[in-house]
């Protein structure tokens, strides 16, 4: 009976794909709840920030979200993120294990005297999943067996150019310029084992994205050991094409944001919380009209403290928890994301470069759903 369920969610994706919007109705169909609507907001937080729960996430200058953290950098940086997730979707008794790989974050920034730049390409919302299920197909009255695909791959991308100016140590404000540029890439078929008697079908359509927004953000580190940390994006609009040419949806990048407070008055150590707040409720329009979308928070807290030396560099210790919700509905119900996780930042080469990871324990659900993944994080720095 739960498997039948489940076969039911994912056959979703079949019809979803060959309907113009493209946007799938079931968790199953898409293989997570994660995956939801145009997909899994990745939210552009470095591992250092995932490792604290995101708690980090408007005064690290790794992460994608607040302009004027970038003046934090020290020096010129490159770094780059790789985030695999190996997540499992139950419904009733019947699970299925599901993986996705991820590069969510590259970024470069420089310094000129009080001025600093920087260019991040970071995953807006990833929509990279496949499903298979056994299914039969009557055919001149007799029943074959086959086997149903149906997978997606691509999602939007959030390209930030981005300067920040000092005034003095303790003040710093920055601007960003964003483009949201994207592909989706939806397949449905049939395979039958008897390709001669059967045949088969496979159904391939391309949406491709395109928007644009910009971004504000100040860092303020007072003399009592607080730093506070804010930002702001406002979108435009940001439409949704079949190929290259047919319009399909049109709705606005949404408005999001938040702030984050850190306390390092105690030695080795900084204690952090972050609130935001993100209107997913913008993308209305976009896709099918069916489609439920939800506004959602983001509460985070974590810390990080110094761990022994090695070499000139010290190791460091991070632990967080982060409570959010999730862009889109299910069967009418929100989906509700909670983490739990930690991580090491170990120096590497002096202070040449250093290692990021992050490890974090994460519970999705809704309505009958549920759906638990280890999500881990893994972030290079190189300081020329």
């Amino acid at each position: 009976m739960m498997r039948g369920a489940l076969t039911g969610l994912v056959s979703l994706a079949a019809t979803a794909a060959l309907q113009a919007a493209a946007t799938p109705a079931g968790a199953g169909a898409q293989g997570a709840l994660s995956q939801l609507g145009f997909g899994y907001p990745a939210g552009g937080v470095s591992a250092r920030s995932l490792a604290t729960g995101g708690a980090l996430a408007d005064a690290d200058p790794l992460s994608a979200v607040n302009p004027a953290a970038i003046v934090l950098n020290a020096r010129a940086r490159g770094y780059i993120q790789f985030e695999p997730e190996f997540r499992t979707v139950q419904v009733g008794a019947v699970s299925t294990p599901t993986t996705t790989f991820r590069f969510p974050l590259f970024m470069v920034t420089g310094q000129q005297s009080k001025a600093t730049f920087a260019l991040s390409y970071a995953s807006f919302m990833d929509r990279t999943w496949s499903n298979s299920y056994p299914d039969t197909q009557a055919i001149g009255g007799e029943r074959i067996p086959s086997t149903v695909l149906t997978s997606s791959e691509g999602g939007i991308a959030d390209i930030r150019g981005a300067v920040a100016w000092s005034f003095n140590e303790r003040i710093h404000v920055g601007i960003a310029a964003h483009l949201f540029p994207g592909q989706d890439r939806v397949v449905a078929g049939r395979i039958f084992p008897d390709s001669l008697q059967a045949g088969g079908f496979q159904n391939t359509n391309t949406y491709t994205f395109e928007g644009a927004g910009a971004s504000l953000g100040a860092v303020w580190i007072t003399p009592s050991h607080v730093t506070l940390a804010a930002d702001l994006r406002a979108g435009g609009s940001l439409s949704m094409r079949l190929g290259d040419s047919v319009r399909v949806g049109s709705g606005r990048v949404p408005l999001r944001y938040g702030a984050s407070v850190l306390y390092d008055g105690v030695p080795g150590a900084v204690f952090a919380v972050r609130y935001s707040r993100e209107r997913w409720t913008d993308l209305r329009g976009l896709g099918s009209s069916s489609l439920g979308i939800a506004d959602a928070t983001d509460f985070s807290a974590g810390a990080e403290a110094a761990g022994p030396r090695l070499g000139p560099s010290t190791v460091t210790f991070r632990l967080g928890y982060r409570a959010r919700g999730l862009p889109f509905t299910y069967l009418g119900d929100r989906v509700g994301e909670t983490m739990a996780g930690g991580g090491i930042g170990v120096p590497l080469g002096g202070t040449r470069a250093f290692l990021d990871l992050g490890l974090a324990r994460v519970a999705r659900r809704a309505a009958d759903v549920r759906e638990r993944a280890w999500i881990m994080s893994l972030g290079v720095g190189i300081k020329p």
